[in-house]
């Protein structure tokens, strides 16, 4: 254990100085580049007569740096310019591209839709189920339709936070699920994934009708 905390301890120590020597580094060129420019400006001439050739290469290393430099200026510029009137061009495409990721009102017609029941609104349940349930919610548009039971805690929309009030129609998503059927459709036209899990609901509910 103490070998373990050594190495650490060492490794970021010498993180720490190699971050810290970059830093230096990166200062001292800076400022022996500023000297190298004025060294050039001021004693030009006599570096001319007594050595030419690296009075040249001084300035071909300068002229290399200054152009660097207007050049990254430049494209910063550009860019920055291009963003700013390109902006209303990229919002409406990706406003465009948002829209179609709603879906269609035929894949949510598709969706199985329910008819929720509190407890004590029907004769065949008992006390015992009455105290454990919220309520039921049951199929709609089926010969045999199918029934879930509610928890107290699952019988809420989870869209506008509200409870299921007796008699309202709820709409069951492929992943199981489900929500008041305004809500959902809303929601549905905007994005078509689950609120919750984000599961799509496109060729989900295909699915689950052929199985």
């Amino acid at each position: 254990m103490l070998v373990c905390v050594t190495c650490f301890c060492s490794e970021r120590f010498y993180s720490n100085m190699a971050k810290y020597m970059d830093s230096a580094n990166t200062m001292l060129s800076f400022l022996w580049w500023i000297i190298g420019f004025y060294w050039v400006c001021i004693g030009g001439q006599r570096m001319v007569q007594k050595s030419p050739q690296l009075y040249w290469l001084c300035i071909v290393f300068l002229a290399f740096d200054v152009f660097f430099v207007v050049f990254l200026i430049t494209l910063a510029c550009a860019v920055g310019l291009g963003i700013c009137c390109c902006l209303p061009c990229i919002i409406a495409v990706l406003y465009a591209v948002a829209d179609q990721k709603g879906a269609d009102k035929e894949d949510i017609e598709q969706l199985s839709k329910y008819i929720f029941r509190q407890n004590g609104c029907s004769d065949n349940r008992t006390g015992e189920i009455q105290g454990t349930f919220a309520g039921f919610m049951t199929q709609c548009g089926t010969d045999t339709p199918i029934e879930h039971s509610l928890s107290t805690d699952d019988a809420a929309c989870s869209i506008c936070l509200s409870t299921y009030d007796d008699g309202e129609e709820l709409r069951e998503l492929p992943c199981g699920h489900h929500f008041h059927c305004a809500c959902i459709d809303k929601w549905l036209y905007m994005s078509a994934t689950c609120p919750l899990c984000k599961r799509s609901i496109v060729g989900a509910s295909c699915c689950s009708e052929e199985v």
